[in-house]
């Protein structure tokens, strides 16, 4: 059995899943300032899809550094953003926009009013989609360092190009951005000059843009030169906390934490004077406001002592897992079924609503001979299905109730990251000493797996590839997953990004 060949599709119907809105490209715009970011939704809220119907609006802090005048101001704002996206279809167009405006802690004397709609046209290939950002209006005054600029938008320019990658847990994109706008103080002109890079994704426990902006600012009498790299991060942690009192019916429980992380820093390069009196660093950020959820607090007592008690506790508490703790046998092994199920609650995929598959008339997708509408995972495998993350056997079976290799689990856990490529040769040898075991339609994904860190031999130095994975070790296998998309992915795309040297 191997979880790569594609099985036999019977298709009745079409079923219909929701959707889950987090960050967007661009949510603070390119002109290097920064925001609070996004909130990722609730476990509650995720579980009562109260999302699926959600604005596409942000409306939030602001902070941005003006170089207009020669010199670094701080600027503290508000800033909205209004996408009217809607579901994405082959190919078409859609509007964003941007409105920057004053605030109550806006210093004295500066100012923005700033109004920028963009005509986003895109096109979809497979899981990748393309958005190019065209210029509809853009009006913008300024005032800094006792001037006031004005936008000249029939000599101003913005160009924006996007390539988004969907997989089945995480969005990654990328994209450049260039624009030159000209701003008229009195009878001077003032030209700035941006052009850049920005890296992003969106996952359910973390979400992240960086960007990288090359600036100059021109006037008839001086030039600067400075970079920008501003970076917002919002995340969902986990935490424990034990009860206080004695006399309390469960010892304590786990809350998820929702914070930001916003900052930006900047170098200038070329200063328009010689003045010590200019800094040629700095850095802004916004302060992290938290909010907090307290998650279910299971008895997991009989697990005292054991190597995955809370990975299993977590589990439970993030409901992944769901009743009687006391029934979940720890080393049993864990079927194909179970482990699909965990894998797609641990990634928050969309599945359809049961309310669907329970009414005759409604239409289903029957996929899998073995996989019927009654089954408890029939809608976390078919989701897993439709996203590409389980393809099943030749015979069109999925082999529900078979127990699962630790080489076919690790394939479709790499599977939803979409980091495969990380295993470079389609067939290379990974660092385990029982690598010639390791299936070679498997070896790619256990190599990428084990350069991230989610995987690790044994005392041995061993994979153990054909072993079936017992319930106690899938939950510490997916438990490692969510931690990677709560942190790992977070540093890589700031820290490195941040303090990458040009």
């Amino acid at each position: 059995m191997k979880i790569l060949n594609r099985g036999i599709a019977f298709f009745i119907g079409l079923s219909i899943f929701t959707t889950s809105v987090y960050a967007n490209p661009l949510d603070f715009g390119i002109f290097g300032g920064i925001t609070e970011g996004r909130k990722l939704p609730k476990t509650t809220e995720q579980l009562l899809n109260t999302n699926k119907n959600a604005k596409n609006d942000l409306k939030s802090t602001y902070k941005e550094v003006i170089f207009l005048s020669g010199e670094p101001k701080e600027y503290n704002g508000n800033i909205t953003v209004s996408s009217k996206a809607p579901d994405l279809q082959d190919k078409g167009t859609y509007k964003v926009s941007y409105k920057v405006q004053d605030g109550e802690t806006t210093p004295e004397g500066m100012s923005i009013a700033r109004n920028v709609d963009y005509n986003v046209n895109y096109r979809k290939e497979g899981n990748q989609t393309i958005k190019d950002y065209e210029v509809s209006k853009w009006t913008e005054n300024i005032t800094a360092g006792g001037k006031t600029y004005t936008l000249d938008n029939k000599e101003s320019k913005s160009s924006i190009s996007i390539i988004e990658d969907k997989t089945p847990g995480v969005t990654y994109y990328k994209g450049d951005v260039s624009h030159r706008a000209v701003y008229k103080d009195g009878e001077d002109k003032v030209v700035q000059e941006i052009s850049g890079v920005i890296y992003g994704y969106n996952s359910a426990w973390s979400s992240t843009e960086t960007q990288r902006l090359n600036c100059t600012v021109t006037t008839k009498d001086w030039q600067m030169e400075y970079q920008v790299r501003p970076s917002v991060s919002v995340n969902k942690t986990l935490e424990y906390s034990k009860n206080e009192p004695t006399a309390i019916s469960f010892e304590g429980n786990y809350k998820e934490v929702m914070q930001n992380k916003s900052g930006l820093s900047y170098n200038i390069y070329v200063l328009p004077q010689q003045s010590s009196a200019i800094p040629v660093s700095g850095n802004v950020s916004i302060p992290s406001f938290n909010t907090f959820e307290q998650l279910i607090a299971p008895d997991t007592s009989y697990l005292k002592g054991h190597f995955a008690e809370e990975d299993i506790k977590k589990m439970f508490a993030m409901q992944i897992v769901t009743g009687e703790p006391k029934f979940y046998k720890p080393n049993q092994a864990i079927t194909r079924g179970q482990f699909t199920k965990m894998l797609v609650k641990a990634i928050k995929l969309p599945i359809q609503d049961n309310k669907n598959v329970t009414n005759k008339k409604a239409p289903v997708d029957i996929i899998f001979s073995d996989v019927l509408p009654e089954r408890e995972e029939y809608p976390y495998i078919t989701a897993a299905y439709k996203s590409g993350l389980v393809v099943g056997e030749t015979n069109g079976r999925f082999s529900i109730d078979d127990p699962i290799q630790r080489q076919e689990a690790i394939v479709i856990l790499l599977r939803a990251l979409g980091l495969e490529h990380l295993g470079l040769d389609p067939t290379p040898i990974t660092p385990f000493v029982d690598d010639q075991h390791i299936g070679n339609w498997a070896k790619r994904e256990i190599y990428a797996a084990n350069r991230i860190g989610i995987i690790s031999g044994d005392t041995d130095g061993k994979f153990n590839p054909k072993l079936f994975i017992n319930k106690a070790e899938a939950a510490a296998i997916i438990n490692r997953l969510i931690n990677y998309m709560r942190y790992d992915m977070e540093v890589d795309y700031t820290e490195n990004i941040v303090n990458f040297a040009d």
